[in-house]
């Protein structure tokens, strides 16, 4: 019976291991054809890049090099000794302008306003003298430049010598002075001038196709695995390894027919790739023919490597045609690595099957030892449990124990931090109410002495042997109206800074109330659009003071209701406090531009979503008799709110303003707030100033 059951466990263990075996296999298989897939995946793509990569690279580095001809060109065209036909000196620049295109171009030439050679420089100058005075009129390099006035970049022309090149052309122009061409009565009268122009020549340059390749080929890495061919706007190939084909047309007979004998019925999709690239900036194509994949990528040339706008501006386009055989490489490789790994695979399941049988057998031997210590083992492991029991309740007790260390060392980093920021804001707020202090005390204390010296000097003596020359020299200054006038204003800017003084005083204390929360209300039912008239009032009467003071532009504050009245239960005192602090905040940032208040009824239970810094109001589509709240806006047209404030904007001490305690938006909030409403900001989306909204409950009228 024992023997029985030990059988079918080992058949059980030998039908475990070939299935093992066979799903190994076939997840083996999966894997290695996947990554071959992936890996030959990368490596076209990578091949794609390089060879856009390099197809850029040529056509940019090509496209500067001519551009660089063609501002030298420009130069000597421009320059004073050409337009003064001083020949000595154009010869000194066309050497020098040869000099520094000597890589591709083979010479610059000056034709007179026949055609003419005039003088010329090149790299065979003594085989081509013979050249001067050849009348070059018909060719397009000088006709083009005469009648268009304009730069010209040709295709390939057969040359005097029977070498192809590529000529870049520049016309010049003689300038006279300035004369008088007409009197046009729509001028009023006024004489109108002219610069008149003489076409004087053409200055020129030519480039031989065998130094373009050459240009190009110095170009190339040598490691690159492409081929690369240079063709014109008009389609002539002016490079290619294979140099019987230069100079023939890309679709002519000749490259035609070599064409359809290698590509034969794909030959059509060929030239369809041909005809996109050379109508197009730059691009790439997957070829494939037979079992080749080849990438071809191309790129426009022009001068100074600019995106062409028209067919005209395009020099030619630049190909770079790059098998696929890294690709087919690699998959190779994988392919046999795939074949060896299987063998591998193979051979240790073989090796593990043997294995597995030998290990039955020997844990037959080994069964009955086993038994025998299983028993010993089982008291250990009962010892061994309860001593885990009692390792595991010390585990979690520690656990726990660093758990509320974390907490509490997070909240004491929290405290940390909002004590560094309170400590920061509160030196900020001691310097800021220092200054504010300062400015108003130092204006009284100044006034008075001017009193003192200007008006009355007998004043602040304070003894009553000196009240008899203070009346005499108060009857005085009451005579002379300019120091009677300078007295009034010293005395009414002493009344201005003693009330911003008293305001500081009373908005410190009022923090230390909100703070210490014995900020008391004593509300009343009353008409909030009356209460905003009163606040614009009481402003409008201090900015008239203000103006006439400082001849300053009095506040333009527009007021806008959408229905009258709007009873509110609100402290008439402390609301007056809240919305005069945000009118003036307003204000304070408007660049003397309008300010609009609006009133409206509201759902007070509407939600409010914040994006970045606007704020989108959403409600029910009820009735406006069902409202339940009323808005109140305040919008500047000023600079807005930057965005570093934006988030703490109505807590203490906040502010980047040179004036100012940063109390004013804090006491509006807690006072708000404390009528059981809310308030909120945001810059406005034409980006022009800033939107302070702030909503109550509707009260029953």
């Amino acid at each position: 019976m024992l023997d029985r059951r030990r059988l079918q466990k080992s058949t059980i263990i030998l039908s475990i291991i070939v299935v093992s075996s066979i799903v190994l296999s076939l997840f083996s298989y999966n894997y290695f054809t996947q990554t071959n897939d992936k890996i030959q995946s990368l490596a076209i793509r990578e091949l794609q890049t390089n060879s856009e990569i390099e197809a850029f690279s040529l056509s940019n580095g090509l496209g500067n090099a001519i551009n660089t001809i063609r501002s030298n060109l420009e130069l000597i065209a421009n320059s004073p000794s050409t337009t003064d036909w001083n020949i000595s000196k154009i010869q000194i620049l066309l050497n020098k302008g040869l000099e520094s295109t000597a890589s591709l171009t083979d010479g610059y030439y000056l034709l007179d306003k026949e055609g003419k050679i005039v003088t010329f420089t090149s790299i065979d100058e003594k085989d081509n003298s013979k050249y001067v005075g050849t009348d070059l009129s018909s060719r397009e390099y000088f006709n083009i430049p005469k009648q268009n006035g304009t730069i010209y970049i040709s295709t390939v022309i057969i040359s005097n010598d029977n070498i192809p090149r590529l000529y870049i052309s520049v016309p010049i122009f003689s300038s006279f002075a300035p004369q008088v061409t007409n009197v046009d009565n729509r001028t009023n009268g006024n004489e109108s001038l002219s610069i008149s122009k003489t076409f004087e020549g053409v200055v020129f340059a030519s480039i031989e196709t065998k130094m373009l390749g050459r240009f190009l080929e110095d170009q190339i890495h040598p490691n690159f695995p492409g081929d690369v061919t240079f063709v014109d706007r008009n389609g002539t190939i002016l490079y290619t390894q294979n140099q019987t084909l230069i100079g023939e047309g890309i679709f002519g007979q000749k490259f035609q027919r070599a064409v359809n004998l290698l590509l034969k019925d794909r030959s059509a999709e060929f030239n369809s790739i041909i005809r996109n690239a050379m109508n197009s900036n730059n691009g790439m194509n997957e070829f494939t023919f037979g079992n080749n994949v080849t990438t071809i990528a191309y790129d426009s040339v022009t001068a100074g490597g600019k995106k062409v706008l028209e067919s005209s501006d395009k020099i030619g386009t630049l190909f770079i045609a790059a098998p696929h055989t890294l690709a087919e490489d690699v998959t190779a490789t994988i392919n046999f690595q795939t074949s060896l790994t299987f063998i591998i695979i193979g051979t240790i399941i073989t090796i593990s099957f043997i294995t597995a049988i030998l290990l039955l057998k020997w844990n037959r031997l080994l069964g009955s030892l086993v038994n025998q210590k299983t028993g010993e083992l089982k008291e250990m492991v009962k010892e061994l449990s309860q001593s885990n029991s009692d390792l595991t309740k010390t585990k979690n007790a520690l656990t726990n124990t660093n758990q509320e260390l974390a907490i509490s060392n997070s909240k004491l980093k929290d405290a940390n931090k909002a004590l560094e920021q309170h400590d920061i804001q509160q030196k900020e707020f001691i310097n800021i109410a220092a200054h504010e202090l300062r400015t108003p005390s130092q204006a009284i204390s100044g006034n008075i002495e001017l009193i003192e010296i200007a008006y009355l000097p007998s004043l602040l003596k304070g003894t009553s042997a000196n009240y008899e020359k203070i009346d005499k020299e108060f009857e005085d200054m009451v005579k002379d109206k300019q120091q009677l006038h300078g007295f009034i204003e010293g005395l009414m800017s002493t009344y201005r800074n003693s009330r911003r003084l008293e305001k500081i005083v009373s908005d410190i204390l009022d923090v230390s109330r909100i703070e210490g929360k014995r900020l008391e209300l004593d509300k009343e039912i009353f008409n909030i659009n009356e209460k905003v008239k009163n606040v614009i009032r009481d402003i409008h009467e201090e900015s008239s003071e203000t103006s006439k003071a400082g001849n300053v532009k009095p506040v333009d504050i527009r007021f806008e209701t959408e229905q009258d009245p709007l009873m509110v239960l609100i402290d008439r005192t402390r609301m007056f406090q809240a919305i005069s602090n945000l009118i003036n905040n307003a204000i304070k940032f408007s660049d003397n531009e309008p300010i609009t208040i609006s009133i409206k009824k509201d759902l007070f239970d509407s939600t409010r979503i914040e994006k970045k810094s606007d704020i989108v109001t959403t409600k029910n589509q009820n009735d406006k008799s069902q409202a339940n709240g009323v808005i109140v806006s305040i919008k500047d047209k000023g600079k807005g709110i930057d965005e570093e404030i934006l988030p703490q904007l109505f807590n203490k001490f906040v502010t980047k303003s040179e004036k100012g305690t940063g109390l004013g938006l804090y006491i509006a909030k807690r006072i708000i707030e404390a009528h059981g409403g809310e308030i909120w900001a945001q810059n406005n989306q034409d980006g022009k100033g800033a939107t302070f909204t702030f909503r109550l409950p509707l009260q029953d009228s």
